[in-house]
């Protein structure tokens, strides 16, 4: 198996974005959130990028990765990493050889083509002595064989500790269509007060923002996740003193929307940043859109104490309780019936013409907005005679389960998407097809769901021909429905598993957390 492969392949589909969605206006060419830096730097046909960090002293460890952005490389990377700015405050730890080398305050590094987009991880500590205010730059020079050379670096700050705790899980009830107040509160259960708050909300299609304030911003793009379509981030000038708590003012919370299916299962996750910590991550995320309304407030909770004068950069000291998970019980009774679409091409022997397959959402329900129609999977059977010469990236060769998505040549695909279709919508997956044979050819289209079990509204339209040349006599080829190596129902069952682990990774952890302040 290929070191990385699929893991890669299933990460990478949120950002090809092979599938056309025929209903949906085209997505814009987002901008970068205002504030961001990416810290990437364009040469010779790649970008490399790395996040910056805040260190407290006597804190936790932070992360700095290495990027390699676009593209995938079918290259070799040496990485040459410069941390003697930072050495004075900040111990820098990178792999053991043979991955790296170290001279001096020098790593030299190797990743390879599997490895990419990550291609490293450093681990930065805290020295003894750090003092409040000291900054430098991690520089990284990552040279290849065949693209060059690319440059960039990452910040190291040593700001002020404070510790952020988020409120307790919150558990929602509605149907399609109600909109449902959520309580989110936060507290500082650390020895500094904290100067300001940033809230972050990363959610699946049935927790939709029910008003847009102005002091938040909006992604068009959704979060990091393919099942995470709502996103914003909130920022709040206020002081936090030590002890204090405070919750979103009222009127804050979600409208399910009326296309939603139902019953369902919708979560998400609501996440306190520092100012400076997230000025540390926001390049990461894509905020194009401004609120334009009221501006949300946050309301004390208890006495107010005295608040301190510090305006230091500030770095959260505990992140990981930082973190609140909602989750929303749709009632109601409203499903999607999924329709596969036949195909019809004529064409000569030798030609190759473009074919679309996929499929049309009849209704009432949107598809793939999370929870119980968490994703649906086309499988493509190639008519014999054809062979497929280019195929969208996100479609797997069905008897090659741990190769690269988009690979020509295959005798079946397994395609994913994940993006809400509504009635009326289709999915339309980009192929090219060469006719090698003369005659009627025949493939097939077929619909999966994940979870293992889930059906639409109608099965029996679950599966439409492919019909190549089929006014030119016969019965049709056979449409090679034959068993394929490690069954589809099995990969089903895999990558849904896989999915559904990393989706609910962060809200597990975060019903694991006790939090000391119940707004």
């Amino acid at each position: 198996m290929r070191k990385h492969a699929t893991r890669r392949w299933l990460a990478g589909l949120g950002v090809v974005g092979a599938c056309v969605v025929a209903s949906a206006a085209p997505a814009p060419a987002a901008p970068a959130s205002p504030g961001a830096s990416p810290n990437g730097v364009a040469a010779a046909g790649f970008t490399t990028s790395a996040n910056n960090v805040t260190l407290a002293p006597g804190g936790p460890d932070k992360t700095v990765v290495l990027r390699a952005l676009g593209e995938k490389l079918q290259d070799s990377y040496v990485i040459t990493v410069d941390y003697g700015a930072v050495d004075a405050f900040a111990e820098v730890r990178g792999p053991a050889a043979p991955a790296c080398t170290r001279a001096g305050t020098v790593l030299t590094c190797t990743a390879y083509q599997e490895d990419a987009p990550d291609l490293l991880a450093l681990s930065v500590h805290p020295r003894s002595g750090a003092r409040v205010d000291q900054e430098g730059r991690i520089r990284f020079t990552v040279t290849t064989t065949a693209s060059g050379t690319s440059s960039t670096a990452s910040t190291v700050l040593i700001g002020e500790g404070v510790d952020l705790v988020a409120g307790p899980a919150v558990t929602l009830t509605g149907g399609p269509g109600a909109t449902v107040p959520v309580g989110l509160s936060v507290g500082n259960q650390g020895q500094e007060t904290a100067q300001g708050a940033v809230l972050l909300v990363s959610a699946m299609y049935g927790l939709t923002p029910s008003k847009r304030y102005q002091n938040c911003r909006y992604g068009s793009r959704g979060g990091l996740t393919n099942w995470t379509p709502n996103l914003f981030v909130c920022t709040f000038d206020d002081e936090i003193a030590p002890g204090r708590a405070f919750r979103v003012g009222g009127g804050f919370g979600v409208t399910v929307p009326g296309d939603v299916s139902a019953p369902n299962t919708q979560t998400g996750t609501a996440t306190w940043f520092t100012p400076q910590d997230w000025a540390d991550e926001q390049s990461r995320y894509t905020l194009d859109q401004p609120g334009t309304g009221d501006v949300l407030r946050l309301e004390a909770v208890g006495t107010r104490l005295p608040v301190g004068a510090s305006r230091a950069p500030q770095t959260d000291v505990e992140p990981a309780d930082n973190e609140t998970a909602v989750e929303l019980a749709v009632t109601g009774n409203q499903r999607a019936d999924l329709a596969a679409d036949e195909v019809r091409v004529t064409a000569k022997v030798g030609e190759t013409v473009p074919v679309k397959i996929g499929y049309t959402n009849r209704g009432p329900a949107s598809s793939s907005n999370g929870g119980r129609d968490f994703y649906t999977i086309v499988k493509m059977t190639v008519p014999k005679g054809v062979t497929a010469v280019k195929a969208p990236k996100n479609c797997l060769d069905a008897d090659i389960q741990d190769e690269e998505g988009g690979r020509p040549g295959a005798r079946a695909y397994l395609c994913y998407q994940y993006d809400v279709i509504h009635k009326g919508g289709k999915v339309a997956l980009p192929f090219s097809f060469r006719i090698d044979r003369a005659g009627a050819l025949t493939g097939k289209t077929e619909l999966l769901y994940g979870p293992v079990d889930t059906t639409d509204l109608d099965p029996r339209n679950d599966t439409a021909k492919i019909l190549v040349n089929p006014a030119s006599g016969g019965q049709g080829g056979d449409d090679g429905s034959l068993p394929i190596t490690g069954s589809p129902t099995g990969l089903v069952a895999t990558v849904g598993g896989l999915l559904l682990v990393a989706g609910a990774g962060s809200y597990l952890a975060a019903r694991r957390r006790r939090s000391r302040f119940v707004a």
